[in-house]
């Protein structure tokens, strides 16, 4: 389901939500403070109390979706589930977040190409307070022998780019969100990742 952006202040709900509406339709350079003010009916001065500068309102947005990108991914995974079947369901969730919710893939591909990205780069790359769950996550397969043992920022490049990948595909490509086409991709990327000499 597609999900929203909730923040126990409505009026920071109200601007996160207007500036990720905005930045989608106008991008970065045309979504102005004052448009974003107009459209959340905040005023501008309430705005900039809670986010001195656009660049604080866009990296807040991003670490926000990112948030919402990780509790969604990871939620439903259950106890008896093998490493395996977690690398499964996380996958297929990300091709599942990112297909209901258009407004936030369109927006996390104009930040990683921005100068937003750059600027705020060592603090995203940074794992604190479980935001690269993603990585952690292939990390702990490394770690146990399950996963090749590669730098982790290799595999997270090949399992997160062939979901981006997937998801261009279906948008834009006519590739069919069929149960099959998912069962086969997530075994290319399973049969690419795992670490054969200790899974023989």
């Amino acid at each position: 389901m597609n999900v929203r952006l909730m923040n126990s202040n409505e009026k920071i709900a109200a601007v996160l939500a207007s500036t990720l509406k905005l930045i989608q339709t106008n991008g970065f350079h045309g979504t102005p403070m004052s448009k974003i003010a107009q459209d959340s009916d905040v005023a501008i001065g309430t705005i900039y109390h809670y986010f001195p500068s656009k660049d604080d309102l866009i990296f807040a947005l991003f670490k926000h979706c990112r948030t919402l990108l990780n509790d969604y991914i990871f939620d439903g995974i259950k106890d008896d589930f093998d490493y395996k079947d977690s690398f499964v369901h996380i996958w297929r969730n990300f091709v599942k977040f990112y297909l209901e919710n258009g407004h936030i893939f369109s927006f996390f591909e104009q930040f990683f190409s921005s100068p937003y990205y750059e600027k705020n780069k060592a603090e995203i790359q940074e794992p604190v307070g479980g935001q690269n769950k993603v990585v952690d996550f292939l990390q702990e397969g490394i770690d146990r022998k399950i996963l090749k043992q590669v730098d982790v920022h290799l595999l997270v490049a090949s399992y997160i780019g062939v979901a981006l990948s997937t998801v261009h595909s279906i948008k834009f490509k006519d590739l069919k969100f069929s149960e099959q086409n998912v069962e086969d991709l997530i075994g290319i990327i399973w049969d690419g990742a795992i670490n054969r000499e200790k899974n023989n």
